[in-house]
């Protein structure tokens, strides 16, 4: 049996390992398509842009597609365009990064925390049903960690009670359910262009739909250059002088990057989800880590690689211990962000200049606690981030990834001592714990 590095045996990633499995952010091309946009002038409007709502619309399947600066606003404009009012219920997960759910005070409505299914990390038809009321308005999903939700499912119940559904498709540029790629489902939905993503503008977003009245709302949110080109029917045209009273565009130099990811963003996916997909299907005997349940007939995306760490499977060692043990082989692993905003002050309390976004932020002051989500508050101390993106082939990587996972199964009992030599800090993963990527 090998030693762990932590108890004074080999790194498993040895250095200059690591570096096998990255690409550059930016792609040649990219900046040499950029440098020439800048000699050229085009710094502020560019066919760049609608270049890319083009590519994007033909690659997705999409009628309408709308880029913004960033995925937030995008989640703003889909609520602003389904008709999501002051006052209104949206339902959303806690599991999520905060900009997923701020969108939905933006609009003046009201925030409505809803468990997750254990297995997927995802909403379901299930919890999402125990959290409709007659305020309902609209549901904001998240396809967790590029892990699709079930959309078949949610779109039905959604249609029962008459609910508009918003997809953040953040992780899940070519996700599938049911064959279709996900950012199809939904009334209004958006991916992220910002630069942890598989498609990456640096900071960009892109709102997608299918109803022409949704996408006219949305530009007359924040793009009043485009309002004089729409038919002219349209109720929107109106405001080509002011817009509604938002600036949405996206920066073209960002635009022109996302388009070279675009081009190669299949061929990447099928690599980046071979290699994740190879990681679990070697350590799915140990008891210690579970995955992501994926539905069946569903493709995720690998875009974000999380797992569960069951730490009673292995004798009780802390997570912190758990996570060290992994930082001295030489893995790059961290702690989940996720799971905390309905705790969340900028959600719970009035702001500290005492002004309240509205008033529904009285339903969860103290005499109105915040709701408990059990699910979401065992997973967000139980996921964890078992390895980065692998964006180049790198069998080698990929092998010691799970060469030390299966270090810490055969060295549990020197780790569990390891550990009562060595108490963990308990504060430690906590003050960490402020984003959804953490690394350790």
């Amino acid at each position: 049996m090998e030693k762990l590095a932590l108890l004074g045996g080999n790194q498993t990633v040895f250095p200059g390992l690591a570096e096998t499995g990255k690409r550059l952010n930016v792609t040649s091309q990219a900046i040499e398509k950029t440098a020439k946009m800048m000699s050229d002038g085009e710094i502020s409007i560019s066919p760049a842009v609608s270049l890319l709502e083009e590519r994007f619309a033909e690659w997705l399947g999409a009628k309408y597609v709308l880029a913004v600066c960033n995925g937030t606003t995008a989640i703003q404009a889909a609520l602003y365009a389904t008709g999501v009012c002051p006052g209104d219920e949206v339902i959303v997960p806690s599991y999520t990064f905060w900009a997923g759910v701020a969108p939905v005070m933006a609009v003046q409505a009201k925030p409505v925390f809803c468990d997750v299914d254990e297995e997927s990390y995802n909403l379901s038809p299930a919890t999402i049903e125990r959290c409709i009321t007659r305020k309902t308005k609209a549901i904001v999903l998240v396809h967790v960690w590029g892990n699709p939700c079930d959309m078949p499912g949610i779109m039905a119940l959604a249609k029962e009670h008459n609910v508009m559904v918003v997809e953040d498709c953040a992780h899940s540029h070519g996700a599938t359910c049911g064959g279709r790629k996900v950012g199809l489902f939904g009334d209004a939905n958006m991916f992220s262009l910002q630069g942890s993503k598989v498609m990456r503008a640096g900071e960009g977003g892109l709102l997608v739909t299918e109803n022409r009245e949704y996408y006219e709302r949305a530009a007359a949110l924040g793009h009043y250059e485009r309002l004089s080109g729409l038919q002219q029917d349209s109720d929107y045209r109106k405001y080509s002088l002011t817009g509604l009273g938002f600036k949405h565009r996206i920066h073209p130099l960002g635009a022109q990057i996302a388009l070279s990811d675009l081009e190669t963003l299949d061929e990447m996916n099928d690599l980046r989800d071979s290699q994740g997909r190879e990681i679990e299907a070697k350590l799915e005997g140990l008891p210690f880590i579970s995955f992501q349940r994926v539905l069946p007939g569903s493709r995720r995306l690998y875009s974000y690689h999380y797992a569960r760490y069951h730490s009673e499977e292995l004798g009780g060692v802390s997570m912190q211990t758990f996570l060290y043990a992994l930082k001295a082989e030489g893995l790059t692993i961290g702690v989940c962000g996720y799971g905390r905003l309905h705790e969340a002050p900028f959600f719970t309390e009035p702001a500290p200049n005492g002004v309240r976004w509205h008033s529904r932020t009285t339903d969860y002051l103290p005499s109105h606690p915040p709701p408990s989500l059990p699910v979401t508050e065992r997973l967000r101390d139980e996921t964890f981030m078992l390895a980065p993106r692998f964006e180049a082939k790198c069998p080698q990587l990929v092998s010691a990834y799970t060469t030390a996972c299966l270090k810490i199964w055969e060295n549990r009992d020197a780790l569990l001592k390891y550990e009562r030599d060595n108490p963990p800090d308990n504060n430690t993963l906590a003050t960490i714990r402020s984003n959804s990527v953490n690394l350790v």
